[in-house]
């Protein structure tokens, strides 16, 4: 109550100082909690791409998207290399065609909604991420049909698709058979399909590879008697054409190894063996860059927070500078019935303390508060932005009390350090 009542005497200030507090915590509490959304999302990514080696064309670009193709039999002596496990090719495309008039549309916090094509004859599996929770159904397996989905919850809630369903992806006609469980991370924005029919999309969608095709199905309509016929230019573009299929596309690869064996000494294999035709992806590599792209993100951001708590900061030490000087009779007199050093350190300190608890408090509170508004307007499209964890909360209540304890520390060794004959001439 003593702590309360000093607190009381000068309302205006503590008042500011409380409000400085405030400020500061929330931009921490948003900061923070936005954060701990990209680290979730990137662990997910992390534990992923780490799980398993990664192959693109030479030419193309993991990071950037440009893609080229991976020959079928390049992928089968791929396969032949010491230590791998097994080989899964694949296309990757996202869910929805891009609009010409609205190149924006597609844009969201964190990863676009996108297919990721399943082999049912492979027997890759990635090391770190072997399944997936169901929230409702199954995922898809060598059983499934051809045209079955599984997707992730952040694309049936922005589709409002669910099991049972049949919905198109770019003009065809699929059946969802599973919803996944919340993972936070990449997932929950995939459509999990057959990687024949997303090759058959990826094909449709590239107006190079589908002239191919509707020229291999033209030629193979071309008797062997027929194409003796004609000219040996001719004769050859149409052998090229003919040698074309769907399921040759692959623009990346993904590579298990077998258990017990160094996957960097598999990727030193392949790239040795095949470095002229395949960009390889390291694992531990991709975790070193990811942790590089994390720390830079989480200074960035945290760094921002930091420098509003550091306002908050000086300013209770201000406050409680201004206290001390206003009330040095009432700290001579308490000293002069008795009261330790200690006893006058701990009540100012705890006071600044008190400032920083109730500042942490409300300033959490709001950031809970706007954190939960946004996160709710963008439930409906899976793109929410911040995630608030109890633990976290409870750590920034702490942690605003510690900061009013730090700040309260040397205005409070001042006030224990007057003398009493001092502070008595004050009367």
């Amino acid at each position: 109550m003593e702590i309360f009542r000093n607190m009381w005497r000068r309302k205006f200030r503590t008042f500011l100082t409380i409000f400085g507090i405030v400020i500061g915590i929330f931009a921490f509490t948003v900061m923070g909690s936005m954060a701990l959304k990209l680290n979730k999302m990137i662990d997910g990514g992390k534990r992923y791409i780490t799980g398993q080696i990664t192959i693109s064309p030479k030419g193309a670009d993991y990071m950037s998207g440009t893609s080229g193709m991976l020959p079928v039999d390049l992928l089968n002596k791929i396969k032949d290399v010491e230590g791998v496990q097994a080989v899964e090719g694949g296309v990757s495309l996202m869910l929805d065609e891009p609009d010409p008039d609205d190149p924006t549309a597609g844009m969201s916090f964190g990863e676009p909604a996108s297919i990721y094509s399943f082999d049912p004859n492979s027997n890759f599996v990635n090391k770190n991420w072997q399944t997936m929770d169901m929230k409702e159904g199954k995922l898809i397996d060598a059983s499934s049909e051809k045209n079955d989905i599984s997707i992730g919850i952040n694309v049936a809630t922005d589709k409002k698709w669910n099991v049972g369903d049949t919905v198109k992806i770019r003009d065809k006609d699929f059946d969802v058979v599973g919803i996944f469980e919340k993972t936070m991370t990449g997932p929950d924005q995939y459509v999990f399909m057959n990687v024949e029919v997303a090759r058959e999309l990826f094909v449709e969608q590239n107006p190079f590879l589908k002239s191919l095709q509707e020229k291999s199905d033209e030629a193979a309509k071309i008797s062997e008697k027929e194409l003796s016929t004609l000219p040996e230019s001719s004769r050859q573009q149409i052998v090229d054409a003919k040698s074309f299929k769907v399921e040759d596309v692959s623009t990346t690869a993904s590579i298990s190894w077998k258990d017990g064996v160094d996957p960097e000494a598999v990727v030193g294999r392949i790239k040795d063996q095949f470095k002229t035709d395949v960009i390889v992806y390291s694992p531990k590599e991709m975790g070193e860059m990811i942790d590089k792209a994390s720390a830079t993100m989480n200074a960035v951001i945290l760094g921002s927070a930091m420098l509003a708590l550091i306002v908050g900061l000086f300013s209770i030490i201000n406050t409680m500078v201004m206290s001390i000087s206003e009330r040095t009779k009432e700290i001579g007199i308490k000293k002069a019935i008795g009261a330790s050093p200690r006893s006058i350190a701990l009540e100012y300190t705890l006071e600044a303390g008190v400032i920083g608890l109730l500042g942490g408090a409300i300033g959490l509170g709001l950031g809970w508060l706007v954190a939960t508004i946004i996160n709710n307007m963008m439930a409906s499209k899976g793109a929410e932005i911040f995630l608030l964890e109890p633990s976290f909360m409870i750590g920034v209540i702490v942690f605003s009390f510690v900061i009013g304890i730090v700040a309260g520390v040397i205005p409070a060794m001042r006030a224990a350090k007057l003398k009493v004959v001092e502070a008595v001439r004050e009367l």
